[in-house]
């Protein structure tokens, strides 16, 4: 694979708050273990699982707070990935500028440059300089601007967003999208009162999805995660610094409905009942409680003739 060796990559680096460092890993890490794509959604049963999908880690030394908040470009980052790697979508941060898969994010020399590119899609998503988060449809915003030059050259370029609220068979939705490419998943924190049985989001996160198996109408489906918060290395020496490997995390989801507090900046606080599907995995303990909220999807397809 080709790799730019200039580093500052023509990123806006000085606008999303990235310093380049010299590079401290010195081997290469395998993308995954050998595997088969499956692409089934017919019928009363659906399977669909993609193989090859970067899992780049989240937490960084030069990006803001350690990348602390960045799990959103991170996770945007792998579907652009996959994307680029398997539909040849050209991803730049420029028109003419260098494609996103000119660049290896598990080989340590390609590692500075997924740095920056995780930077500025997060600089594209709203984020500022000290952190901060940003949103499914802020995600979906950095996404379109890594896709301009696609689109200026003909390619077909789409990403929209699912909630849960109102899609029954979110499941089924969710691996129909997943057949063309990883989606990225958001999740919030909720903590429960037993009080008065409400529920308070405290924080929120987001993953990629890499499969997805289930029966529709059960109000169950079982996922396969790339957490860009998750890693064998977390907190141990020059973890800030080096890609992981990857590592993927077994979930299940559950449609459920919930008394959800909501506190107005203006007003009094007041209930809503939302429909949520329940997050469960041994990698997801209490005591806060993790409810999928919306799921991203991104597809691209290249000029016609």
């Amino acid at each position: 694979m080709k790799r730019y060796t200039g580093l500052a990559l023509a990123l806006g680096i000085a606008a999303g708050g990235i310093a380049v460092p010299a590079q401290a890993a010195t081997t290469n890490l395998p993308l995954g273990t050998p595997c088969s794509e499956v692409r089934d959604t017919v019928g009363t049963q659906f399977n669909v699982k993609l193989c090859d999908v970067t899992d780049v880690d989240q937490f960084r030394t030069h990006l803001a707070a350690s990348g602390n908040s960045h799990c959103g470009p991170s996770s945007l980052y792998n579907a652009m990935y996959y994307l680029a790697e398997h539909r040849g979508l050209p991803a730049r941060v420029t028109p003419n500028g260098q494609r996103m898969d000119e660049y290896d994010p598990a080989k340590p020399a390609d590692y500075d440059a997924a740095t920056a590119w995780i930077g500025w899609l997060g600089y594209k998503a709203g984020m500022g300089p000290n952190g901060g988060g940003s949103s499914a449809a802020e995600n979906r915003e950095a996404f379109a601007a890594a896709t301009v030059g696609a689109k200026e050259a003909g390619w077909t370029v789409n990403s929209a967003g699912v909630g849960t609220n109102n899609t029954p068979e979110f499941g089924l939705e969710l691996a129909k999208r997943l057949k063309h490419a990883p989606v990225q998943l958001w999740y919030g924190r909720y903590s429960y009162d037993s009080s008065d049985l409400t529920h308070t989001r405290t924080g929120g996160h987001a993953v990629t999805v890499v499969a997805a198996k289930g029966d529709v109408g059960s109000g169950k489906v079982e996922l396969t995660l790339h957490d860009p918060a998750r890693s064998d290395d977390h907190k141990t020496a020059g973890y800030l610094d080096s890609q992981s490997s990857v590592r993927e995390e077994k979930v299940t989801l559950y449609r459920t409905s919930i008394r959800v507090k909501v506190v107005p900046e203006q007003g009094e606080p007041y209930n809503v009942i939302r429909t949520y599907w329940r997050l469960i995995g041994p990698e997801y303990p209490g005591p806060s409680l993790a409810y999928v909220e919306a799921f991203n999807y991104f597809e691209a397809a290249p000029p016609v003739g």
